[in-house]
C-alpha cells in the first residue's frame, strides 16, 4: 500500500537519506526507528505530502486512506470532546448542536429539530456517535466529559480525543508519532488490545519498547551512516538482537583485518 523508491532527502545541508527504499503492505505493523535527528519525522512529513523528497518517489495505493496522529495537538477550540472524536464537519457539528438543544429543552416537535435529525442521519452521524463514545471511554474519558469543550482539557487529553478520531475513522494506513506519550497504564493496555485487532496497516514512531514488542512485526531503521532504510523482521526485541549480531560481526571483521 506504500512504496518508497530511490528516495534522497537533504535537510539543513545534511543528507538524511540517499536512494533509500521501503514498503508497507496492507495490514502490516511497522515501527520506524533511528537516533534523534536521523529523519524519522521528516520521512513522516514526506509520506503525508507535507514535504517533498529531493529525488525518488513515494507511492500510496490510490484507494488507501491515511490517518496521522502527531506528537502534539494544536490549540484546543470550542469543539466538544465527542465532536473531535467523531471527526465531523462544521456542518455536522451545527446539526448535532441543534439536536442536543432540542433534547435538552424537551421540545422535539420543531421543524428545525426534525430537519437537523434527518440531515444528521443522512450523514451517518448516528453510526459514528456510539463508536466514538466507546473509544473515548477506552481511552479514559468519562461520560460527562463527552459534551465538554476541548479547551477545558489539558493537551494530553485533547491528544486522546484526536487519537479516538483516528480510530473512529479507521484509516487504511494509521501513522502514529509517539502514541503512548499521553496515556496512563489502563488506557495504554486498552489501546494495545484495540490495535491488535485493527485491520489497517500501522506505521509508528515510538520509544515505548514494550508497546512496540506487543504491536510490531517489522522494524525499519533509518541508518544515518548508510543513509538507508533497513528492514528487520520481528518485533523491537528481535531487532535489537539482530543489531547486536551485526555489531559483533563488524567487530570480528575488524579484528580479522
Amino acid at each position: 500500500m506504500l512504496t518508497i523508491k530511490k528516495l534522497t532527502k537533504t535537510l539543513g545541508g545534511r543528507t538524511l537519506l540517499r536512494e533509500a527504499e521501503m514498503s508497507i503492505n496492507w495490514g502490516e505493523r511497522v515501527a520506524l526507528v533511528g537516533p534523534n535527528g536521523a529523519g524519522k519525522s521528516t520521512l513522516f512529513r514526506m509520506i503525508l505530502d507535507e514535504d517533498q523528497p529531493d529525488e525518488g518517489t513515494i507511492d500510496r495505493d490510490e484507494y488507501a486512506i491515511t490517518g496521522y496522529l502527531p506528537q502534539e495537538a494544536g490549540e484546543p477550540t470550542d469543539e466538544t470532546i465527542i465532536e473531535i472524536a467523531m471527526g465531523i464537519t462544521p456542518e455536522m457539528i451545527g446539526l448535532l448542536r441543534t439536536i442536543r438543544e432540542g433534547e435538552n429543552s424537551g421540545d422535539l416537535s420543531t421543524e428545525k429539530f426534525g430537519k437537523a435529525q434527518d440531515q444528521f442521519t443522512a450523514l451517518n452521524g448516528y453510526q459514528l456517535e456510539p463508536k466514538a463514545k466507546k473509544i473515548l471511554a477506552g481511552l479514559g474519558f468519562k461520560q460527562e466529559d463527552f459534551q465538554k469543550p476541548a479547551r477545558e482539557f489539558s493537551g494530553g487529553w485533547v491528544m486522546r480525543a484526536h487519537l479516538a478520531q483516528l480510530l473512529v475513522m479507521e484509516p487504511d494506513l494509521l501513522m502514529l508519532d509517539e502514541p503512548t506519550n499521553h496515556l496512563d497504564l489502563i488506557s495504554l493496555l486498552w489501546l494495545q488490545r484495540y490495535l491488535l485487532n485493527y485491520s489497517g496497516a500501522i506505521l509508528m514512531i515510538s520509544h515505548d519498547r514494550d508497546f512496540m514488542d506487543t504491536m510490531i512485526e517489522t522494524v525499519i531503521e533509518i541508518d544515518p551512516d548508510a543513509m538507508q532504510l533497513i528492514s528487520y523482521p520481528g518485533n523491537y526485541s528481535a531487532y535489537l538482537a539482530e543489531r547486536e549480531k551485526v555489531y559483533e560481526r563488524k567487530v570480528q571483521a575488524y579484528r580479522n583485518q
